[in-house]
């Protein structure tokens, strides 16, 4: 058959188009690269049946007038791409939603939806059956998610009644396994991933919620089956695995079977905002789907859980690395490169390429664990002077050996113009920019209000930036009008400004796939 799959650069993506191109099919992949990743499908670029085309599916899908299925999965499916940017997310769940029916409607394609347990929100119902129809807040943080994914859902069910789209539904539970992102959120890939650097494995609260966590190939075996079952029944299927455990327990087999020297740390939900709204509870009732599709998980929690951590070491052996601009770095250093240097230490799941200038004897390129120093100039007042440039230039080097996806400036001077320069050398390459202020007088706002043309280019420029100061809650406020702005109170422990931190680069990550 000629398929057709969104998202399917995508985690779960990737392992359908796996599946099916091992069953002979034609796979024509469809993914914008917002969350997926063209890594996961490199491996098929010299197969014949394979096709993989950049997209939004927001917009329509040209050029393709035959099909026989259509899997689509298009859509940043974790908390932390959902709401990097709501809009798109509920613009994906229903246009691109929309878009793809109308290509199944007009080659005669059969589509399969994937919706998910979200759509039951903090559920009230336990286990959740698809005839439950959930309790959602409509304004939340997550509603662009689970509300765009319940819209979809009629909007299939409208297609089907309407224009007699052969359409059927899934609504996937809390899924796992290789190909996971390092930093999308997701409750396993963090505790997996703070257990393999020996980081504290976070838990929000008292772990006391509960999931039921699904093997990936067990998911794709539910997905093909739900799409080839001769029925009439288009409605939704529950497809998860009823293995419900606490969040507290997974910490716990995560540290036990990584043999990890983390500890479990617990962390208030105040101080985690990102995470309003979270059900308590979340298991699938799989009773139609044993009836229906004569299909159930077989892979235990344990079995997948090492096949996970095995690929997140495996992986980790490249770790994603980021560029850093900063003209003064070690041995000489003010807070600003100090507190940088602390933040960097603490972020092991990074490698950190420091472009600096030569100070007295120093060494040309000194290593510091996972911080690779690299120096320019002569060790004179001048290389300040031409730093913006020769650092920019250094960078690009640089940057084709190691294929860097952000580059990170600290304080708004020579090196972030260094930074803007080389971003603008490599199409926009996403720049996050650190302010370490200290204490923020009223004469630090109104000289702010006033910047120079060079500081408004470089803040303009930036594509994320954080300032890390004493500041009032007025003033806090009136800095956290702009958007792109992360503001840390300067007395805020190293974790919790490493944590900040580290979010302004998921975001930037997420930002130069887009570019």
């Amino acid at each position: 058959m000629r398929i057709l799959v969104t998202g399917g650069a995508g985690f779960v993506g990737s392992h359908l188009v796996d599946a099916l191109l091992l069953e002979g099919h034609e796979v024509i992949c469809v993914d914008s690269f917002f969350s997926g990743k063209p890594d996961n499908v490199a491996h098929h670029k010299d197969n014949a049946k394979f096709r993989l085309i950049k997209h939004d599916v927001r917009e329509p899908l040209k050029g393709i007038d035959s099909l026989d299925r259509i899997y689509h999965l298009a859509c940043p499916a974790s908390p932390t791409q959902y709401q990097f940017d709501p809009v798109l997310t509920l613009e994906t769940s229903v246009i691109g939603t929309q878009n793809m029916l109308k290509l199944a409607r007009r080659t005669g394609a059969r589509m399969l939806y994937t919706s998910t347990s979200e759509a039951y929100g903090d559920p009230l119902e336990h286990p959740q059956k698809e005839t439950y129809w959930g309790n959602v807040d409509t304004l939340g943080k997550r509603a662009c998610y689970d509300e765009g994914k319940r819209a979809a859902e009629t909007l299939c069910k409208d297609y089907h009644e309407q224009y007699g789209v052969d359409v059927r539904l899934v609504r996937i539970f809390n899924t796992y396994g290789p190909r996971m992102m390092f930093n999308d959120g997701r409750v396993l890939s963090n505790f997996m991933l703070q257990a393999l650097l020996g980081q504290d494995i976070t838990v929000h609260g008292d772990g006391k919620q509960t999931r039921s966590f699904m093997y990936v190939s067990d998911l794709v075996a539910g997905l093909m089956k739900r799409m080839e079952v001769q029925s009439d029944d288009w409605k939704p299927v529950n497809l998860g695995n009823p293995d419900e455990r606490t969040i507290k327990n997974a910490a716990q087999m995560v540290k036990k079977m990584t043999d990890s020297k983390s500890t479990v740390a617990h962390i208030p939900m105040s101080q985690v905002p990102e995470r309003e709204g979270d059900p308590k509870q979340r298991c699938a009732d799989i009773s139609r789907a044993k009836s229906l599709l004569g299909w159930e998980p077989t892979v235990t929690f344990e079995v997948g859980l090492q096949s996970s951590i095995d690929d997140f070491k495996e992986r980790l052996k490249n770790k994603p690395r980021m560029l850093v601009f900063t003209p003064a770095y070690l041995p000489e250093k003010g807070p600003a490169e100090k507190k940088a240097q602390q933040v960097m230490r603490q972020l092991s799941g990074y490698e950190f390429d420091v472009i600096t200038t030569k100070i007295g004897s120093t060494k040309a390129d000194e290593d510091d664990g996972t911080i690779h120093i690299h120096r320019i100039g002569k060790g004179n007042r001048f290389d300040k002077v031409f730093y913006p440039i020769r650092a920019a230039l250094l960078a690009r080097k640089l940057h084709k050996m190691h294929g860097h996806r952000v580059a990170w400036a600290i304080m708004a001077s020579h090196g972030a113009l260094a930074a803007i320069i080389f971003s603008w050398m490599k199409r926009h390459m996403p720049v996050v920019l650190s302010v370490y202020e200290g204490k923020i007088s009223e004469d630090k706002l109104k000289r702010g209000k006033l910047l120079s043309p060079l500081y408004k280019l470089i803040f303009r420029r930036s594509h994320r930036w954080q300032v890390i100061g004493n500041m009032s809650q007025q003033q806090q406020a009136w800095l956290e009008e702009e958007r792109h702005v992360q503001v840390v109170q300067d007395d805020a422990d190293l974790a919790m400004l490493t944590k900040r931190t580290r979010e302004l680069f998921q975001e930037a990550e997420i930002l130069s796939s887009r570019m």
